[in-house]
């Protein structure tokens, strides 16, 4: 069992999960983000800034933790592309940092590193950025590898975010669906969608090993879907219209600048602890997963009993 601190760098739908697994199961957490009441179990600190990142060394150097997991934005892929550098100095700065530290680390990566001209690519398969995001977790990645750190790619990861940021793909598909609103969604850009439960399982493996794997690795869901078939989905498990999603082109979307395909093959987590056997859920179990936990002011759960039933079924709980 880890004992010393697990730092997350990142509070957003990814790092504020795996946060809340690991101090569920007893790990003591530091979190680092910008949001956040300051405290011996958060650091608030802006790392788009020297200072900032200046302030997570200084943790580091002083707690000594068990490990370092990176789960810390910009994430917004059009964004990225108008602002490499700026993006780039926090992304490769803090995995600059972090591998200069000697502290092990866990680096939450993307499908952005291939070209997207194909599906299911796997660890080995040569990366070629699609865009300055992806250009830029390769160099993240580069650094967390070379000190013996593990890269996680994952495909695009869903769940609810949270009211203080922006809302997952999933999440924006359902709630246009309560509100009966239609959703244009590409045709031609595709996934295998990965479920944040899914995701924090395998980090907080990762945390509780008793020295981390290293390498890359690739976490996904099993299935590759489009934008237009995943919406579809959700459409029809929260009862509503399917046609209400429309088919388009992701060219003039805000989409423009993913690949193609944003697809990878899972790899087996069997050697980590808890995981013999795991495999992660398919995107219509996750999707109930989050119809039964719909946040409450929407109403939908309530609206549409027979998708939180499946949701339920499903292990969806109602947190």
């Amino acid at each position: 069992m880890v004992t010393a601190p697990v730092v997350i760098v990142g509070n957003g739908l990814i790092g504020a999960a795996c946060a809340a697994t690991l101090r569920g199961s007893g790990h003591p957490v530091i979190t680092v983000a910008r949001r956040g009441e300051p405290g011996p179990g958060h650091l608030s600190c802006d790392l788009t800034d020297a200072g900032g990142r200046a302030a997570l060394a200084r943790l580091l150097r002083d707690r000594r933790p068990a490990r370092v997991v990176l789960t810390h934005g910009p994430s917004d892929v059009t964004w990225i592309n108008a602002h490499e550098r700026e993006a780039a100095d926090t992304h490769a700065g803090v995995a600059d940092l972090v591998a200069g530290s000697g502290v092990p680390a866990v680096l939450i990566s993307t499908d952005n590193v291939f070209a997207g001209d194909r599906g299911h690519h796997r660890p080995d398969d040569p990366i070629a950025p699609a865009n300055a995001y992806g250009r830029i977790k390769a160099r993240a990645e580069r650094a967390v590898v070379e000190a013996g750190g593990t890269a996680l790619r994952v495909s695009l990861v869903y769940g609810w975010a949270g009211p203080a940021y922006r809302e997952t793909y999933a999440g924006r598909c359902l709630l246009a669906a309560a509100a009966g609103r239609p959703t244009d969604a590409p045709v031609d850009q595709e996934f295998t969608p990965v479920h944040i439960d899914d995701v924090r399982t395998v980090v907080a493996a990762h945390c509780a090993a008793a020295t981390v794997p290293g390498g890359v690795a690739h976490l996904a869901g099993p299935e590759q879907l489009s934008r237009f078939a995943f919406a579809r989905l959700a459409y029809r498990l929260a009862g509503a219209d399917e046609d209400l999603v429309r088919p388009c082109s992701r060219a003039g979307t805000e989409w423009a600048t993913r690949p193609r395909f944003s697809s990878l093959t899972c790899d087996r987590f069997d050697d980590l602890p808890g995981l013999a056997g795991w495999s992660p859920i398919p995107a219509e179990q996750g999707l109930a997963r989050m119809v039964a936990e719909m946040p409450a002011p929407t109403g939908l759960a309530a609206a549409f009993p027979a998708a939180r039933a499946a949701g339920l079924a499903a292990g969806g709980g109602t947190r």
